[in-house]
């Protein structure tokens, strides 16, 4: 066992940073400053946490030196990180994210080993687990004779069926091994227990809050771990006229939804997609037989101050992800955009219904690809018509704070 923070869990025995806060051990393997994805996720559940308790933080080692430089130079007082080394797998293991997460379930085997030995030298009031995890695979937070806080979970969102024309043959075939894969796992008595051993639950989204145990639903809390996102404060720039759209450019993503939306919208609407990957050149290929590539620009992928930056120039955002649990980049949009259009659908749909500006917000309701597209085009209508708004954020993230803290305190 190695602390990333330079200390050894013994080395704090029976003691705190401030003793009316409460002491939480934290599962975060995936964590880390200033990234995007799951660890950047973590690490806003990581950094929430420690305003209402003191942490201790179980890692993986992929973003290990990121928290030591930001331990390093960032003042305190700060969680206390224990890296949980991890460095079996690699990319081979990831083809899928059903062998990601058996790879996963090994590391656990090792935090829970981890956990044991710490709550053996001092006092925990709580155990949680933020980061990969899903209702449909077990944890070991649950079982350490500590009251838990398991998640926020998911796992449950998928492709509406209707939308499968959207992912192509080798889309849908993975949708379907996501689908049977996960439909196994949830099966396996350990799965079944997890949800029923938890003190209280947070889920990401609605989908997954059906998919636990109907005696769990009553007590489950949704809250999205992306509305925790860390985005720096920002001043509202300059309407610069044209919508963006940003994410890895992946069937899953819905790029061609945004593309064919353009095609049905005003003329005079251009559109800015930022990112890059394997659907790129078929994303290029669809504006020019729409006729549409002279209104689209394709400037790959940027940094995350430059996203940002694009989203404050923008009149308005667009996400069109087809199978989100959460989304960080739709959560930058929240704190930072003048107007967002989002498929209604999976953590997109929850943190959407969060917002404290419904008329600055476009929910597009799933139906018939035809009708979705129909719904995008619509909204980018009314947006560009409207008018001008500011960027102030769409999201009150000192109250998912709060409600994070009642639910903290309901388990403890």
């Amino acid at each position: 066992m190695v602390a990333v923070g330079g200390r050894r869990p013994g080395r704090e025995r029976n003691t705190r940073v401030s003793s009316a806060r409460p002491r939480l051990l934290v599962f975060a393997h995936a964590c880390g400053p200033n990234v995007g994805s799951e660890p950047g996720a973590g690490w806003g559940m990581v950094m929430a946490l420690h305003k209402i308790a003191d942490l201790v933080v179980l890692t993986g080692s992929a973003r290990a030196a990121d928290v030591r430089e930001w331990l390093a130079t960032t003042p305190g007082p700060h969680p206390m990180f224990v890296e949980v080394p991890d460095r079996l797998g690699g990319k081979w293991m990831r083809w899928h994210r059903i062998p990601h997460f058996i790879h996963y379930q090994w590391w656990l085997r090792k935090a829970h080993r981890t956990a044991k030995q710490i709550i053996a030298t001092m006092k925990i009031d709580a155990i949680s687990h933020v980061t990969l995890s899903v209702y449909w695979l077990p944890t070991p937070a649950n079982s350490l004779g500590v009251p838990s806080v398991w998640g926020p979970v998911g796992g449950a969102v998928k492709t509406p069926r209707d939308l499968w024309p959207l992912l192509g043959k080798s889309g849908v075939a993975q949708e379907v091994l996501d689908i049977l894969g996960i439909r196994t796992m949830a099966r396996l008595p350990a799965s079944r227990r997890t949800a029923r051993r938890a003190t209280v639950a947070i889920v990401q989204n609605d989908e997954t809050l059906h998919a636990l145990p109907a005696e769990v639903q009553p007590n489950a809390v949704v809250l999205n771990h992306a509305v925790f996102n860390e985005v720096p404060p920002a001043e509202s720039l300059e309407d610069k006229r044209y919508a963006l759209w940003a994410s890895l450019m992946e069937t899953r993503k819905g790029g061609r939804l945004a593309i064919e939306a353009l095609a049905r919208a005003s003329k005079d609407i251009r559109l800015v997609m930022v990112g890059d990957g394997p659907q790129r050149s078929a994303l290029e290929q669809l504006a020019t037989e729409l006729g549409v590539a002279d209104r689209i620009e394709f400037p790959g992928w940027v940094t995350r101050g430059e996203a940002i930056e694009l989203m404050r120039h923008a009149t308005t955002t667009v996400f069109t992800g087809l199978r989100e649990e959460g989304g960080l980049a739709l959560t930058e949009a929240f704190y930072t955009a003048r107007r967002v259009i989002v498929l209604d659908h999976g953590g997109a749909g929850s943190i959407a219904r969060r917002a404290t500006d419904d008329s600055r917000v476009a929910r597009v309701a799933i139906g018939s690809v035809d009708h979705v597209i129909n719904g995008f085009a619509a909204a980018l209508d009314s947006h560009f018509a409207a008018t001008e708004a500011d960027a102030s954020p769409l999201l009150d993230r000192k109250a998912a704070i709060k409600e994070l803290e009642q639910t903290i305190l309901k388990a403890i």
